[in-house]
């Protein structure tokens, strides 16, 4: 029933679609971070979704290292027809090139658009090593230790990086930068008590929080993140400057044909639009924020503008 209803709303079209569009065989989505993760989750979702609306296999393919860069240089050099995709956020497709002298890929030359998909905010979580209950409790243990103030981070360059920096000049307390390959790895260090501090999207830590096995101390953004009511903004917490929030979303190689465009757009933006979907983006976290090939490609240009001269002031990085 649900099928005949997008159908009907226009939505999906998929016998014309695949009397059009040639893949090549099935639809990968590459997740640039480690399995377990709210991108590999998202990305799963999704897929599950989008393959009986496109008619053909979709599947997630785990590229992570190197803050993304791995996965979105892969993306950038794969055939452009629409069967390799790369599920990016704000970190891989704007902080990364402009933190680093040569990415190795270009976010707004090298890709084409497909689909927004979600918004999130960024998460500050401690774990067995400090027993930290609260912002402020983490902040003290620091400022006791500062030879253990290492912070777990997705990559360098990355808003989880930008916020941990910010965090450790707000507290007084220069911070050691500990990249890993996504947020789960982070996660299970903060529950073996191996560093003090953690800080990813809020979605990588959020159901280790609710069964109380790590603690999420503080997110980014106005307001309180979805399914994480109990988590203070850093504002409530105390700390104010961090009303940043960050998104994820869909990125085909440059020259991908406009029908092959098209036909996935109207696929992720129809599983999106499942109130199912949208219940479980929100139990951890993560806000669907369905967006147009142009809404996504504005969001690159204007965070370019709002990021840029933070990252001019932390230098390039190697």
């Amino acid at each position: 029933m649900r099928r005949r209803a997008l159908l009907a709303a226009g939505l999906l079209a998929p016998s014309t679609a695949r009397a059009q569009l040639d893949f090549g065989g099935p639809i990968t989505i590459v997740a640039p971070f480690a399995p377990g993760g709210s991108t590999d989750l998202m990305a799963r979702l999704i897929a599950e979704r989008i393959a009986p609306l496109l008619g053909r296999n979709v599947i997630v393919e785990n590229q992570a290292g190197g803050g993304g860069r791995i996965a979105a240089r892969s993306v950038q050099a794969a055939p452009p027809t629409g069967a390799r995709l790369l599920l990016a956020n704000t970190s891989v497709m704007v902080l990364t090139p402009l933190a680093f002298t040569d990415a190795g890929y270009d976010p707004q030359e090298g890709f084409a658009p497909v689909a927004g998909v979600a918004e999130f905010a960024a998460g500050l979580a401690s774990g067995r090593l400090t027993g930290a209950g609260d912002l402020a409790a983490l902040s003290a243990w620091l400022r006791v230790n500062p030879g253990q103030a290492n912070a777990g981070i997705p990559a360098m360059g990355s808003l989880p990086h930008l916020t941990a920096l910010a965090y450790g000049r707000a507290i007084g307390v220069a911070l050691t930068m500990v990249p890993y390959r996504g947020g789960a790895p982070i996660a299970q260090e903060l529950i073996g008590g191996r560093i003090p501090l953690g800080v990813g999207a809020a979605a990588d830590f959020a159901a280790l929080h609710q069964a109380g096995e790590l603690k999420l101390l503080t997110v980014t953004g106005t307001r309180r993140a979805p399914g994480l009511a109990d988590v203070p903004t850093f504002a409530e917490a105390g700390l104010a400057g961090f009303e940043i929030n960050a998104w994820n979303g869909f990125f085909a190689p440059a020259g991908t044909p406009d029908a092959a465009i098209n036909a996935l757009h109207a696929a992720i933006t129809a599983a999106l639009a499942d109130p199912a979907l949208r219940a479980r983006l929100e139990q951890v976290a993560l806000i669907a924020s369905p967006a147009t090939p142009a809404e996504l490609r504005g969001w690159i240009v204007r965070d370019r503008a709002k990021f840029g001269p933070l990252i001019e002031a932390a230098g390039p990085l190697q």
